[in-house]
C-alpha cells in the first residue's frame, strides 16, 4: 500500500471556486469526498475503498452520492480477477504507481460505482483493462492560481477511449493540478492538513462544511 496521506483540493471553474475536494488514505482506507456547486442543489459524493493490508487490492467500495436514498457496496470477489481493478474514487492510487515508474502505462480495469453495470455486491469479471494512466510528453509550464508558474509533468487518464482527467505532478512526485472534462480544474491546497483544510472552507456555509468534516453522517 501507498503511504497514508491527507489532502484537500479546491475545485475551480472559470477562474470561480466551485466546490471542495478531500482525500485521506489512513488505516488501509480510502475517504473520499467530493462537492460541486451545480445549479440550485450542490451535487455531494462520498467514497470508501478498503484495501488489503497485504496488497494494493481493494476489498470493499462503499459509495453514496445525493441522487442516492442508501449508499451502494461492492466487494470484490475473492480470486483475483483476469486484470486489476479500482473503483474510480480510487484513481488517485494508480495515478502513485504511474508516478512511480512514469515510463511504463498503468492499466486496470476502472469500475464506475455510480454504473448501471453494478447492481450486485459483487464485481462482474472482465478479461481486458478499460483504463490506463501514463505520463505524456515533456514538462509544462502550469500556471498556479497566486501562485505563478511551475514546471509539471503531465499524466493522462483515458477510461473506455475517452480521457477522463489529466493530471500534473511536480519536481517532487507530488500532484498539483487536475482537470476534469472541458471546464473543471483541483488545485492541491498546500500547507499542513489542518491548514489546508481551513483554507479550503473558508467562507462556505454550514451545510456544506458539515458535509465535507462528517459526509452524509452530518
Amino acid at each position: 500500500m501507498p503511504e497514508d496521506f491527507e489532502r484537500w483540493d479546491v475545485l475551480v471553474r472559470d477562474q470561480q471556486r466551485i466546490g471542495v475536494l478531500y482525500r485521506n488514505l489512513e488505516s488501509n482506507v480510502l475517504l473520499t469526498r467530493v462537492l460541486v456547486e451545480e445549479g440550485a442543489q450542490p451535487y455531494r459524493a462520498e467514497s470508501r475503498v478498503r484495501f488489503d493490508p497485504g496488497s494494493d487490492a481493494w476489498e470493499l467500495s462503499w459509495f453514496r452520492d445525493l441522487t442516492m436514498d442508501q449508499a451502494r457496496l461492492m466487494r470484490r470477489e475473492t480470486q483475483d480477477p483476469p486484470a486489476e481493478s479500482m473503483p474510480s474514487f480510487a484513481d488517485i492510487l494508480m495515478l502513485q504507481r504511474a508516478i512511480r515508474d512514469p515510463g511504463n502505462p498503468v492499466e486496470y480495469v476502472r469500475l464506475n460505482e455510480s454504473g448501471q453495470e453494478i447492481h450486485g455486491p459483487l464485481v462482474p469479471r472482465r478479461a481486458e483493462p478499460n483504463a490506463r494512466i501514463q505520463q505524456v510528453g515533456p514538462p509544462e509550464e502550469l500556471p498556479i492560481p497566486l501562485g505563478g508558474v511551475l514546471s509539471a509533468r503531465r499524466f493522462e487518464a483515458w477510461a473506455d477511449g475517452l480521457l477522463v482527467a489529466t493530471h500534473w505532478v511536480n519536481d517532487a512526485n507530488e500532484l498539483v493540478c487536475t482537470r476534469w472534462g472541458a471546464n473543471i480544474t483541483a488545485f492541491g491546497v498546500p500547507g499542513a492538513p489542518s491548514e489546508a483544510g481551513w483554507l479550503s472552507l473558508a467562507g462556505l456555509d454550514e451545510g456544506t462544511i458539515g458535509f465535507m468534516t462528517h459526509g452524509f453522517d452530518a
